[in-house]
């Protein structure tokens, strides 16, 4: 009995030194905000943020924070760290809503970001946030809708100024906010299904709910009744949304059927067929697609027949009738046609080797909707599409469709290799080929263990002037994996160069040529994690992918990521650190 008194004093000693060694920490943190030495008081910011809402009585400190003038880079690290500390930072709720009238946007952003994680008694900011929800900047954009989801401020009070702003908005604007709330997904749709209650905003609230998706099956009873608005755009983008839903809609099916029939626009018809296509008809639609493939409109021709197929599709005369006319209409003069064509293809399962040569001609089309259709419906062939290939790549109008199939089949593109090394080795300086080249690499890098033939090509690139295409190189002879060690050399000189990306890319490759050296991986994380805040975009994305390719990075990177999948300008550069996420989560 006597020892386990003795352990259990001698633990609440320890846990009493710990909390008294925290409470001088948190003391010295807060003394170091003042220091005249600048990289001490972002630190003593960070480490604030670090203890959460143990860090409350530093509150009045940061809130003078705010008030530094001097520099923008300590303001939005103090907003950031009132953020961290939640809720019990509600006295900086006024110097926070001040700053989203600043016009420095990460300032905006974070003080936005700190009112919402504080939550409900930053109520009073939450008009001002909806202003924002629209602002022209993606961050202050994105940091407003988050707040709004989590101040949570009551419908009457939001939709008023919600409406006034899409009446009034810039289109530049208002879609991007829209796009930016579409990536909510399910939680936005509550919001949304009220916002269908009101005429001025059913016809935006459609378009979000249609790119969120199945998850807006909740929406449906809302989005039918918008099919009887007499606005023919809210109508079109209703049926549109309900198409996006799919087998959630079924319920809207016989709406659907009749305004397919009646409607006097006759793009609301179109997109009438488009939405039982994907939903998946009856015998109704079936006579209605019927009727539109003997119609002398080239689009509801194309699109009827698709729908047809799509939804009966066990039933092969029925499908190879309808292929039939989809493939003619890849010759009609209307590019609307020839897209519509082009994407029926890629929507369902038919022989490719018929309509291949037609695909090859569509990647000519000027339109890129039909070439991006065109290059989908190439990949499903699988290897068989690498015939078309060759003539492609040696076309200038032509080859960068060429490699971005060869990247979409990966290691089923083996057999392009040779045929990618002779044409990289006719390339020039021009902003073109380089650009050609970086593409050509990554087409390399899909293949992996397979493209070793082209490991003295990209050996060379790895000297290039260009360092987005030395980093390409390098990435791509990593991809190639242990088959890539006669580029170790070169690939060592590369670490000493003066662009993070050509050295993060090049130690990247070491690493995966050379697996299980831990002191290797810890340096590509570092110099890739610097390359996140490269102003280039392309380097963002890069450095995202390659981290994803690591694996296991550490919190620091995961953390880093995460802030780029939710900020980053580029959606492009989102989409990269999200997969990235996904890989190292796996």
């Amino acid at each position: 009995m006597r020892s386990i008194f003795l352990s259990m004093l001698s633990l609440l000693w320890v846990m009493a030194a710990s909390v008294q060694a925290q409470e001088v920490d948190l003391k010295q943190l807060v003394k170091d905000i003042d220091n005249s030495d600048m990289l001490v008081r972002v630190q003593a910011l960070d480490g604030i943020a670090e203890l959460g809402s143990d860090a409350a009585a530093a509150v009045p400190a940061l809130i003078e924070a705010l008030k530094d003038d001097s520099d923008e880079v300590i303001v939005w690290h103090a907003a950031r760290t009132l953020g961290a500390i939640g809720d019990a930072a509600a006295a900086a709720v006024p110097q926070l809503a001040a700053l989203l009238e600043d016009d420095r946007p990460k300032v905006q952003a974070y003080a936005a970001f700190a009112l919402g994680r504080i939550g409900e008694p930053s109520m009073s900011a939450a008009d001002k946030l909806i202003e924002l929800a629209f602002d022209k900047d993606p961050l202050v954009r994105r940091s407003a809708l988050r707040a709004l989801r989590q101040i949570n401020p009551p419908q009457e009070k939001t939709m008023p100024l919600v409406i006034k702003i899409l009446e009034e908005g810039d289109m530049s604007v208002i879609l991007p906010a829209l796009q930016s709330l579409a990536e909510q997904g399910k939680d936005a749709v509550p919001r949304l299904r009220n916002a269908l209650k009101h005429e001025q905003a059913q016809y935006w609230a459609c378009v979000v709910l249609a790119e969120i998706g199945a998850d807006a099956a909740a929406a449906v009873p809302e989005i039918q009744d918008v099919l009887k608005s007499k606005n023919p755009d809210a109508r079109l983008e209703a049926l549109v949304a309900l198409g996006e839903i799919g087998a959630g809609a079924k319920p809207a099916v016989p709406a659907i059927v009749a305004l397919a029939g009646r409607d006097e626009f006759k793009h609301v018809r179109y997109a009438a067929i488009y939405a039982l296509g994907k939903i998946g008809g009856n015998e109704a639609s079936n006579n209605l697609f019927r009727k539109g493939m003997k119609s002398d409109d080239e689009f509801a021709r194309t699109i009827s027949a698709w729908a047809l197929a799509r939804t009966n599709p066990t039933n092969k005369a029925l499908v190879a009738e309808a292929v039939g006319l989809i493939v003619s209409s890849f010759k009609s003069d209307d590019v609307h046609v020839r897209q519509a064509a082009a994407r029926a293809i890629v929507e369902f399962d038919v022989d490719r080797e018929l309509v291949a040569p037609l695909l090859v001609k569509a990647l000519e089309d000027k339109d890129p909707t039909v070439v991006a259709n065109a290059i989908a419906a190439l990949a499903s062939l699988g290897p068989k599409a690498l015939t078309h290939v060759d003539d492609a790549l040696s076309n200038k109008g032509l080859r960068h469709y060429a490699v971005r199939l060869i990247a979409r089949l990966g290691r089923e593109a083996g057999a392009a290799v040779p045929a990618l090394i002779e044409v990289l080795g006719k390339q020039t300086d021009s902003a073109d080929d380089v650009e050609f080249v970086r593409e050509a690499h990554f087409a390399l890098s899909t293949i992996g263990p397979g493209a070793k033939d082209a490991i003295p090509t990209l050996v060379k690139a790895l000297a290039s002037t260009d360092e987005e295409v030395a980093a390409s190189a390098s990435y791509a002879l990593g991809k190639i994996g242990a088959e890539a060690r006669a580029a170790v050399p070169a690939l060592q000189r590369a670490e000493s160069s003066k662009s993070v990306i050509v050295q993060a890319a090049s130690v990247f490759a070491l690493w995966q040529i050379q697996p299980g050296n831990p002191a290797r991986r810890i340096k590509a994380t570092s110099l890739l994690v610097k390359a996140l805040d490269d102003e280039r975009d392309l380097v963002r994305a890069g450095a995202a992918t390659m981290l994803g390719e690591l694996g296991n990075v550490g919190e620091r990177a995961t953390n880093k990521l995460k802030d780029v999948h939710e900020n980053d300008a580029a959606d492009f550069v989102r989409q990269a650190a999200d997969e990235a996420l996904k890989k190292i989560a796996a």
